[in-house]
């Protein structure tokens, strides 16, 4: 381990961002199996946790045009960040979300809520020596399109849904099943804690708690659904549909990856497109040495 990576972790502030995030990962509500997911764990022979893979899925209509759905996770390894960056060369439009005014300057978060993503999202790359998102990918490429809301869209409709992240969170709980018992997380905690690789530990169980998450995300999805994920779903595909009209024919959508269940059934629903192939790519490494 590098003397960087070293002091990240076992130093006081890693030790504290630690510490904060397991709590938060196991008081995470756990979900049904069926529900869908574009997120998946990479085993190996023996069930040990390979990979935290997120899918990159391809659609096409009958006009011959494509769009492939690529799962965003927001902290990731490096590399994945890069081959990300690498295949984005080649789509005529990159779809992205950001809840902020990439024109008018504002890329600050909308809400406490959102900030409070963002703050665990800190976190986790400082804890688990990952890249972040923002800080990996080009937005300035010429094919980026953003096809997200503005931080007022989102606090606007979220006033007219009368949503309040408090209720949201509210929503993802009542929806969810707890499924551990306070010994069960507290042994978790401690096998984290005490491991003689604690990054990889924290590692492969927050991997675990990222699927889970996505799924869990499928309660604020469909018709009435939330902002969080109805909302600004339906402003990407407006996006898309104005890009497709301008003679786009070789498309991406770049969206967290629990906003893609519900696209999905958009897709293929509403606005013609077929599912082709699946592409499951390594977003976190979890081998061990």
């Amino acid at each position: 381990m590098s003397e960087r990576t070293e002091s990240s972790i076992y130093g006081r502030r890693g030790r504290a961002w630690l510490v904060l995030l397991l709590g938060v990962v196991l008081a995470m509500p756990a979900v049904a199996a069926e529900a869908p997911s574009f997120m998946r764990m990479k085993t190996g022979a023996e069930g040990e946790p390979k990979a935290l893979q997120v899918g990159l899925a391809r659609y096409r209509d009958d006009a011959g045009r494509t769009l492939d759905l690529v799962g965003a996770v927001h902290v990731a390894d490096r590399d994945y960040f890069q081959d990300l960056d690498r295949r984005f060369e080649d789509y005529d439009v990159v779809l992205y979300e950001l809840v902020g005014d990439p024109d008018g300057g504002e890329r600050r978060p909308a809400g406490v809520g959102l900030n409070l993503v963002g703050l665990m999202q800190g976190g986790m790359k400082e804890a688990m020596g990952l890249a972040f998102q923002l800080e990996e990918i080009d937005y300035e490429r010429d094919n980026f399109v953003h096809a997200d809301m503005t931080a007022g869209e989102f606090s606007a409709s979220m006033r007219d849904r009368d949503e309040s992240w408090t209720g949201t969170f509210v929503q993802l709980w009542a929806a969810s099943v707890l499924s551990q018992d306070a010994a069960a997380q507290q042994a978790q905690m401690l096998e984290v804690l005490f491991a003689s690789d604690r990054q990889l530990a924290f590692k492969r169980l927050m991997a675990e708690s990222m699927i889970d998450q996505a799924r869990v995300l499928e309660v604020l999805a469909g018709e009435d659904g939330s902002v969080l994920i109805t909302e600004r779903n339906r402003k990407a595909l407006s996006v898309l549909e104005r890009e497709l009209g301008d003679g786009a024919r070789n498309l991406a959508l770049f969206y967290g990856a629990g906003h893609l269940p519900d696209f999905h059934r958009r897709l293929t629903g509403e606005l013609g497109f077929e599912l082709e192939v699946v592409e499951w790519l390594d977003a976190w490494d979890l081998r061990g040495e």
